[in-house]
């Protein structure tokens, strides 16, 4: 498939938002080619993203895996492998896509256009997978760090605040499902030298102490202290 010049230079300045380099502009038009174009232009399907969204799909997972793992020494596996089913579903990823754009780039039939995929999630997961894959094949023997990199030096945040890691987000509705009131977060105790200090918060509700958690950030110990308040209030955390 042919790139002109706009479409190289349109993929160029994405790539400069995220500090990626790219010898090969080929690969990297193909991870947003939909098979809606590619069936329709009579191109092998060979020319979509079907093939880098399968690698990248891979790829994504074991560097979500890595992430958690490090991240949750408290998890056991099965809690590990809840959250990154959530933080790979299509709703999780399309929502990632979106934040860095790539609804703009994607190439779609004129048919799926006209059908608003542009804002499809499954379409933009596919996308954002398939450029990963890219990315992978692009680096070569750094390619698994590169999609690390990519994935934690630009959605860290979005990754661990989304609505299955955000247990803080998770109490807060379930307390106010239940009379409104909001629940509290106190330091309770924090130690360690200055460079490398540990928190331990703890989180009320109705001026009940539920439970407190531990952590080298404040958040961190949110988080935990709010996992455990769920825990203690039977609350289910699908």
């Amino acid at each position: 498939m042919n790139i002109s010049p706009e479409r190289r230079e349109e993929l160029s300045c994405f790539l400069k938002k995220f500090g990626l380099c790219f010898d090969d502009y080929e690969i990297l038009n193909r991870a947003f080619v939909h098979t809606s174009y590619t069936n329709e232009n009579n191109l092998n399907v060979s020319e979509s993203y079907e093939r880098l969204e399968f690698l990248g799909d891979a790829v994504l997972k074991i560097a979500i895996s890595d992430f958690l793992f490090k991240k949750f020494p408290e998890q056991n596996e099965g809690e590990l492998t809840k959250q990154r089913a959530w933080i790979v579903s299509d709703k999780e990823l399309a929502v990632l896509a979106r934040k860095c754009n790539m609804d703009k780039l994607v190439i779609l039939g004129k048919n799926e256009e006209s059908l608003n995929g542009r804002q499809k999630s499954s379409i933009l997961a596919c996308a954002f997978e398939a450029f990963l894959g890219a990315i992978y094949l692009e680096y070569k023997q750094l390619g698994l760090k590169a999609v690390y990199d990519f994935l934690i030096d630009n959605f860290e945040d979005d990754i661990l605040n989304s609505k299955f890691n955000n247990y803080k987000a998770i109490l807060q509705e379930y307390t106010q499902s239940q009379n409104h009131k909001l629940p509290v977060y106190k330091i309770l105790d924090e130690f360690g030298m200055a460079h490398d200090k540990t928190y331990v918060m703890g989180v009320y509700y109705n001026d009940v102490l539920m439970a407190q958690g531990e952590g080298k950030s404040k958040k961190d110990a949110e988080q935990i202290a709010a996992k455990l308040a769920l825990e203690f209030l039977k609350v289910e955390i699908s």
